[in-house]
């Protein structure tokens, strides 16, 4: 769905994968330079295009459906040589779809400033919403509200520092396919599963007023659901990957310490998986292994980007960072102990904790959070980022009073929700 319609007016061109026959042998998947409108919207011969509908949360995207049908090119459009062995062509594939992986990571970066932003937005409408009578409080006093704000704002800190040390991991692993593809779908698949639940959450947390767009939470949250998919569903990346890792092909970067306590959970999630994979029956195709590893590809790979991530927050809270959010003690702890959480039942199964323990330490580190809170929430870096309407009561005023209204005969306004 790349958008690829004249609706822009100009004239656009892509990069179309397609196989490649010559004299009835088969030389495989390569890309062709193909031309597909030009700039007063007329389509290039062979080529129609549909446009879909607006998508909510990527609405300057002009996304559509694009077939061909004898499509003349010249015999420059092939990207690349024509190799002899299957081997030779498949590596050409790679090579020629490798910044599908690159992708991968860099689309999954925003996800720290989207959390950041929200979590912004959702605070100070929490700070300035009052409850209660006659002396109202605002109900950002409550656990309910204060708890997933403070978690999704340790995030936003975590995945920053954690996107800068992958992008650098990355780098360090040029002409490392398999390893880059470990890097970007560990990071795309914790990052993005983690902000898809919070930012769902972050909208009930705001009522009514999180389901509209004006509002900024609910077009940051579909338009990340977007990224999820876009350079390879991230379900899908945990399952190659999963099952790549399982059958000894390639493994994660080691834990920089085995004994931390998402170390100890990533090595006891992945060596239940080998054990299980180890008693099937059929191989990594069967359906055994369809029915028992599948389900299992995407807590495996969020074990392992929890530890990732963890460690490269407390390498900057160590020795600093020169360009992601400053790292504090609270920020750690209270993402350390939200990932715990989320596999409460592998700690106490395996007697490292109790679960009035986890829930106890979970507690104190939201706690921990609530002094450093107010300026998280109020950091004026993202001020030029938010126009959301509630997050003040005189910006919603205004809003409101820009809406169409109708009265009847003699009605006089004299207040607006």
């Amino acid at each position: 769905m790349p958008p690829s319609s004249p609706h822009s007016g100009m004239g656009r061109t892509a990069v179309v994968f397609a196989r490649l026959m010559i004299a009835g042998k088969d030389h495989g998947v390569r890309p062709f330079i193909t031309p597909l409108n030009d700039a007063s919207g007329v389509m290039a011969r062979g080529v129609s295009c549909t446009l879909f509908p607006a998508r909510p949360g990527a609405k300057a995207i002009d996304h559509s459906s694009t077939t061909f049908n004898h499509v003349p090119l010249p015999a420059g459009a092939l990207l690349g040589n024509v190799h002899g062995s299957l081997e030779d062509e498949r590596w050409a594939f790679l090579h020629a779809i490798h910044r599908v992986t690159v992708g991968t990571l860099c689309l999954s970066t925003s996800n720290a400033t989207v959390l950041r932003v929200a979590g912004c937005i959702a605070g100070r409408y929490s700070a300035q919403r009052r409850v209660g009578a006659p002396k109202s409080v605002p109900i950002l006093s409550f656990s309910t509200q204060y708890g997933p704000i403070a978690r999704i704002l340790a995030h936003a800190v975590v995945f920053d520092n954690w996107a800068l040390e992958s992008a650098n991991m990355f780098m360090a692993n040029v002409g490392k396919l398999d390893m880059q593809n470990v890097i970007g779908g560990v990071f795309k698949t914790t990052v993005l599963s983690y902000t898809q639940k919070a930012m769902s959450d972050l909208v009930d947390r705001c009522g009514w007023q999180g389901l509209y767009a004006h509002n900024q939470i609910a077009e940051l949250w579909l338009a990340e659901k977007g990224n999820s998919i876009a350079e390879g569903d991230f379900v899908v990346l945990c399952i190659r990957l999963a099952s790549e890792v399982l059958l000894g092909r390639y493994e994660p970067p080691k834990a920089r310490d085995p004994l931390c306590l998402l170390a100890l959970h990533e090595a006891g999630v992945w060596d239940e998986a080998r054990q299980i994979f180890a008693s099937l029956k059929g191989g990594h195709r069967g359906p055994e292994f369809n029915a028992r590893i599948l389900p299992l590809s995407l807590p495996l790979v969020q074990a392992t980007g929890h530890r990732m991530a963890y460690e490269a927050a407390k390498d900057a809270l160590l020795h600093g960072s020169a360009h992601g959010l400053a790292v504090t003690p609270e920020v750690l702890n209270l993402y350390e102990s939200t990932c715990m959480m989320e596999d409460q039942s592998w700690y106490v199964e395996n007697g490292v904790m109790s679960r009035q323990e986890l829930l106890d330490r979970n507690v104190d580190a939201v706690s921990s959070m609530l002094p450093l809170l107010g300026d998280m929430i109020n950091d004026r870096e993202v001020d030029a980022l938010i126009n959301a309407p509630m997050v003040e009561k005189d910006r919603l005023s205004a809003f409101f009073s820009s809406l169409s209204s109708y009265h009847g005969p003699g009605t006089t306004v004299r207040a607006k929700l």
